[in-house]
């Protein structure tokens, strides 16, 4: 695999896991804790090796993505990523929200925007390393 993808995905990794972090588990945490409790009967307490192995296998994806269409700056990589990030959780949480009770139209707002904005960061990340990386 090449070497640029392989720091790219590291570094998105990296920035997004602690962006995520910060949106999800700080700003968001209350909000997150009464849904997991409401929800209750249909919440796993959540892996923190399948969470990483999940955010690891999306920086992947999206560090593939970005390779593809040329990207080499942190603009351009914020604002694929964005995009990107942004189509993918809208597919997800439209589908979620008819499908399962638990996932509500309410939490879709918070959700797009959250991912929306790591994933933003992230893929600005990738973009300056593979402006870096030759």
């Amino acid at each position: 695999m090449e070497k640029k993808i392989l720091f790219g995905t590291l570094g998105g990794f990296v920035a997004g896991n602690v962006i995520a972090a910060a949106i999800f588990m700080g700003l968001m945490g209350g909000m997150l804790e009464k849904w997991m409790a409401d929800n209750a009967a249909c919440v796993h307490e959540m892996s923190m090796t399948g969470g990483l192995l999940g955010s690891l296998v999306l920086s992947l994806f999206i560090a593939i993505l970005l390779h593809k269409f040329g990207v080499s700056t942190i603009k351009s990589g914020a604002i694929a990523g964005a995009w990107i990030t942004f189509l993918m959780v809208l597919w997800y949480g439209i589908w979620n929200a008819t499908t399962f009770t638990a996932y509500t139209w309410s939490w879709l707002p918070y959700d797009l925007i959250g991912n929306t904005v790591t994933g933003a960061i992230a893929g600005g990340v990738i973009g300056w390393i593979y402006g870096k990386v030759k």
